[in-house]
């Protein structure tokens, strides 16, 4: 099961960085879509995330995580194991490579644990690696904690604010 939830994680960050999650500035609704049975993801702004990881952690969704994306590199994976949460950035395209080492930075300048590894899924559009690299912050965190890291993460590194609009994935 949970390589199956790896592979899935893999596949739609491959193609939200492919599409990007906001698709700019001008997202299309239902009524606007060429096909009105291809759903549209949820869309929150950070206030909203505890209620989401509520439903996460009461086995009230899909799968055991969900992942917030505004512009296509600022995907963040709200990740949980033993009713607390930890937070992954699975690097899928050349454009979210530099934000390796910010990441890594800010774990070091937070005292937040990390650990590198991959889900083993091929990059979109670089290949000097084989497999994409994961930055994984082992916060194990409550709701409150991995909501306030996740924010702290998307206003410094990724350079959103408050009324940044995410795309819930998957």
């Amino acid at each position: 099961m949970k390589h199956f939830k790896i592979i899935t994680m893999g596949i739609l960050a491959s193609i939200l960085s492919l599409l990007g999650c906001g698709y700019g500035n001008k997202r299309a609704t239902q009524s606007e879509s060429i096909n009105p049975y291809i759903p549209v993801a949820a869309q929150i702004t950070m206030d909203k995330l505890p209620g989401v990881l509520k439903n996460v952690k009461a086995g009230r969704t899909e799968y055991d995580f969900t992942g917030i994306c505004a512009n296509g590199v600022d995907c963040i994976y709200f990740m949980q194991d033993n009713g607390k949460f930890y937070i992954d950035f699975e690097a899928m395209s050349k454009d979210q490579l530099p934000y390796l080492n910010t990441l890594k930075q800010f774990t070091k300048e937070h005292n937040y644990p990390i650990i590198e590894t991959t889900y083993n899924n091929t990059p979109i559009d670089y290949d000097h690696v084989k497999f994409a690299p994961v930055l994984s912050l082992k916060v194990n965190a409550d709701i409150d904690s991995i909501v306030h890291v996740g924010k702290l993460i998307e206003q410094t590194i990724f350079k959103n604010n408050d009324q940044t609009i995410y795309d819930i994935v998957p």
